[in-house]
């Protein structure tokens, strides 16, 4: 029993060509990675111009990410891939709220993405919503904080109703109950006297 040299070749060659779309995938999820953290770091600052490019190219990243996933079944599950997702509508979240908009539908999102990554975007955008309200009460600015109390309620409350079993998801949902904790507490301390 054994496998023909030939065999042989054909099972290192496959397996160096897999190894090498897997390398690919993990670069490409990096960069949407990169590229929504930078969105949401230019969100929080204000720059909304540099946010929406960063954005785009964040969202680029997830296409191709995904055209590769599909040409290659083997490559399905990778978690940094899913990852990637949901940082991805982590940042569509808080560019849109950051910009005035409301939080993004899954119709809504430039590419689509599986249920599990849009509730732990959306779960993840509350600590970034919470981080810019702070920011943004520091500078005075009461109305931001209203718009991103708003935004975590609703996340909340979505969360709730969908009553995920996963445990990944139950726990984050008490993150984002404590993330609403806590902007409640900073819009009454940064209440003028």
């Amino acid at each position: 029993m054994g496998w023909s040299r030939e065999e042989i070749e054909r099972i290192r060659d496959e397996a160096r060509r897999l190894e090498a779309a897997r390398d690919r995938l993990i670069e490409l999820a990096r960069e949407a990675i990169k590229r929504s953290k930078n969105a949401i770091y230019a969100a929080i600052r204000e720059d909304l111009k540099a946010a929406a490019g960063e954005l785009s190219a964040c969202w680029r990243a997830i296409e191709a990410l995904d055209a590769l996933q599909a040409g290659e079944p083997a490559l399905f599950g990778e978690e940094i891939a899913a990852v990637a997702r949901g940082e991805a509508v982590e940042a569509e979240a808080v560019v849109r709220v950051a910009g005035g908009g409301a939080l993004p539908r899954p119709d809504e999102l430039p590419v689509a993405v599986d249920l599990v990554a849009y509730l732990q975007g959306l779960l993840d955008a509350t600590g970034e919503l919470l981080r810019a309200a702070g920011e943004r009460l520091l500078a005075g600015d009461r109305a931001f904080a209203e718009r991103a109390k708003a935004a975590i309620e609703a996340v909340y409350f979505l969360a709730l109703e969908a009553a995920p079993k996963r445990y990944d998801l139950r726990r984050k949902l008490d993150y984002v109950a404590g993330n609403l904790q806590k902007l409640t507490e900073a819009r009454l301390w940064a209440r003028p006297c």
